[in-house]
């Protein structure tokens, strides 16, 4: 019963992903020269809190053509709350460009209390049709509120691996793109590397300054053990605004 219940629940997400069209998760497309900021509003659910939603805020910020900066912000009605940034330094290649890729990320769990630090490095690879990264991170857990003099109740999970491959129907310059990905990391969460996430998501420009965007994430859980089951699901919708 519990499967069938499951299957239940899932297959309306599968089917909206397919019907999406235009949806992206990746907030930052390569080739982008202009500063924007963007507000998205999202319903998610997980087999752990249920139903939740979700608002965000995000900056990009290309300070020029060897440097970008983002920043996050996401609150939930789930009582979990993140902040993020991300940090690249990028080289021009022939075809594309490469790019290091430095990312902080806290995340406060209330309604567990728990505080989630995350550091990640990784190098990547884009170009118009595609967006490779792969990295390690470091993860340290610790449970509120905060003692000061032990260590003992934290848990540090060192050098995992990162991993994000993305591709786009379209040149990331057009006014329109569909986009689909596989990784355990996006803006909002870090997952371990056994748990990926699939994105499907695009955004269109209605004109000089604004874009809107749509976008969907699917996760299984047990992927690895051979018993793949959904665990979570989330869409999100929102507007961007570029100077």
């Amino acid at each position: 019963m519990k499967n069938k219940h499951l299957s239940v629940f899932t297959f309306p997400f599968l089917l909206f992903f397919l019907l999406l069209a235009p949806a992206a998760m990746a907030q930052v497309q390569p080739g982008d020269t202009t500063y924007s900021v963007s507000l998205h509003a999202g319903y998610g659910h997980n087999l752990t809190y249920g139903s939740m939603a979700n608002f965000d805020i995000d900056a990009y910020l290309p300070i020029n053509q060897h440097f970008e900066m983002q920043a996050s912000i996401r609150t939930s009605t789930a009582n979990v709350h993140t902040m993020g940034v991300q940090l690249r330094p990028k080289f021009a290649l022939p075809v594309g460009e490469m790019y290091i890729e430095d990312r902080l990320m806290a995340r406060f769990v209330a309604r567990d209390q728990l505080n989630e630090f995350l550091h990640a490095i990784s190098l990547g690879y884009r170009m118009q049709y595609i967006n490779v990264q792969f990295g390690l991170i470091n993860r340290v857990m610790m449970p509120l509120p905060y003692e000061r003099n032990t260590l003992d109740k934290y848990i540090v999970e060192p050098f995992q691996l990162l991993y994000r491959v993305e591709g786009f129907v379209r040149p990331v310059t057009s006014p329109w793109n569909i986009a689909i990905a596989i990784s355990n990391a996006d803006n909002y969460m870090i997952e371990r590397p056994w748990t990926p996430m699939l994105y499907l998501g695009g955004w269109y420009d209605v004109n000089e300054h604004w874009r809107v965007r749509l976008s969907g994430k699917y996760k299984n859980a047990g992927m690895f053990h051979m018993n793949a089951h959904y665990y979570a699901a989330e869409v999100r919708v929102g507007a961007e605004y570029r100077f």
